[in-house]
């Protein structure tokens, strides 16, 4: 915490000018950052893996709406 309290006096004796670029300077490196991060992965490779290979999912998925039909039904 030490060097935040460092920039954080220095920032303070910054006009307020400075200030806007430098909050400009730092919003572009968040952004850069944050993109860079957050780059699309696909659902393929991020699921491969995580099922067993002979899992059917529209089977599945028809068993679901078929449970919420009979409760439906049944209301």
């Amino acid at each position: 915490m030490q060097i935040l309290e460092e920039v954080t006096a220095l920032a303070d004796k910054l006009s307020p000018s400075e200030k806007i670029r430098l909050v400009k300077h730092l919003a572009i490196s968040l952004e850069t950052i944050t993109f860079e991060q957050k780059k699309p992965q696909s659902l393929y490779g991020a699921w491969k893996g995580k099922f067993p290979e002979d899992f059917d999912a529209e089977k599945e998925i028809r068993e679901i709406r078929d449970e919420w039909k009979k409760k439906f039904e049944d209301l």
